[in-house]
């Protein structure tokens, strides 16, 4: 009887063991994106580098032992939808940090909430200033839009560009944004601006301010859109016959998703975070990496800034004393590593200064590295 009971005994802290190590032994970590709808390509490059990079701390140990679960929250581009994340991410997951979101406008409602609580949040992709404003446990591992715009705006000075044409979306948070630092930052440098035409935001007809920029006859065209609306453009542009430069910034790198006529892009520039033509070891396990995991190279910048991302926060929790949120944002802005897109710190903003990739399109559609500019 006592040898059964020894037994029972022994078998109780066996069991006891195996259904109490998952919980002791994982780190959870919230991600929050837009996975699915027409900006889903941002949300899927994002998680894609983070995922990639989890995937590789995890086979070589975790943190500090412990393996990382990275637990995934579509947003659907809706800040409410976003909010809600958020809440079960918290209350109902335990996450010890939050990757995300992905949209400024998520981000920005996201954020207000995490600054109430203090949860560390980092954005690999969130670029309005006013995201990490008064708000000291949210940071990115992207540049913002002021910094982008001024070096577009400097770029293009350097290049001789003057008689700009300007076309934005009113409505959009982010084209509105990199519009006001341009102009702004078009005045200190004495570049001329032409002309300046707006549309409303879902507008899929601008030929009426195109036509307006061609009678402007403008050198160049400053062009602040993401993707599908820039396609839109770029389409319109031709069908009327004006031909000339256009600059976008990191927004537009994903124009290839929405054209079919890839020799529109020979006109384009634009900003970007990353370039798959950059050197350095960290870059090439990164680009090698990720080709294994995924069958391509990443076709976003924000894939490599979703990496860092990761690698600040998991950074972070293993160099905290302890899980609290308190301690691992003390840790975040401590942060100095160098990443895929380079060496990694924070301001006083906790924006990281950064250098911009400049590239263009070919006839094909294939991203052609054209020059960094450092700050």
């Amino acid at each position: 009887m006592k040898k059964l009971l020894l037994l029972l005994l022994m078998m109780s802290m066996v069991l006891s063991s195996i259904i109490s190590a998952p919980a002791e032994e994982i780190i959870k970590i919230g991600g929050i994106g837009v996975l699915t709808g027409p900006t889903a390509t941002y949300g899927l490059a994002v998680k894609n580098g983070v995922d990639l990079f989890m995937e590789e701390l995890n086979n070589s140990g975790g943190i500090n032992g412990k393996k990382v679960e990275m637990v995934w929250i579509d947003s659907q581009g809706d800040p409410a939808v976003g909010q809600a994340a958020y809440y079960r991410l918290l209350e109902n997951e335990g996450v010890v940090g939050i990757i995300g979101a992905v949209l400024t406008n998520v981000t920005k409602a996201v954020a207000v909430i995490a600054a109430e609580d203090g949860m560390p949040l980092i954005s690999a992709s969130s670029t309005a200033y006013e995201i990490t404003t008064d708000r000291p446990n949210v940071f990115r591992t992207c540049f913002i839009d002021p910094f982008q715009a001024v070096l577009i705006a400097r770029y293009m000075n350097s290049k001789g560009v003057d008689n700009i044409g300007l076309l934005y979306d009113v409505g959009d948070e982010y084209s509105k944004g990199l519009y006001d630092t341009f102009v702004a930052e078009c005045e200190k440098l004495g570049l001329n601006i032409v002309v300046t035409e707006s549309a409303a935001f879902s507008d899929v007809d601008f030929k009426s301010q195109l036509t307006n920029l061609k009678n402007a006859n403008p050198s160049a065209i400053f062009l602040p859109y993401y993707g599908q609306p820039a396609a839109y453009i770029l389409k319109q542009a031709k069908e009327i016959g004006l031909d000339v430069p256009f600059y976008g910034a990191d927004g537009i790198s994903n124009v290839t998703d929405s054209i079919g006529d890839y020799s529109l892009l020979t006109n384009v520039v634009y900003s970007d975070h990353f370039s798959n033509d950059a050197e350095g070891e960290l870059t090439q396990k990164f680009l090698s990496g990720y080709e294994a995991k995924y069958g391509e190279k990443p076709s976003l910048a924000f894939s490599a800034t979703a990496y860092d991302a990761a690698l600040v926060l998991t950074k972070a929790l293993e160099k905290a004393e302890s899980f609290e949120f308190d301690a691992v944002v003390k840790a975040m802005k401590e942060t100095n590593v160098q990443g895929v897109t380079g060496n990694i710190t924070f301001d006083e903003h906790n924006d990281p200064i950064k250098s911009a990739f400049f590239t263009t399109f070919d006839e094909n559609g294939n991203k052609i590295f054209v020059e960094r500019v450092d700050p």
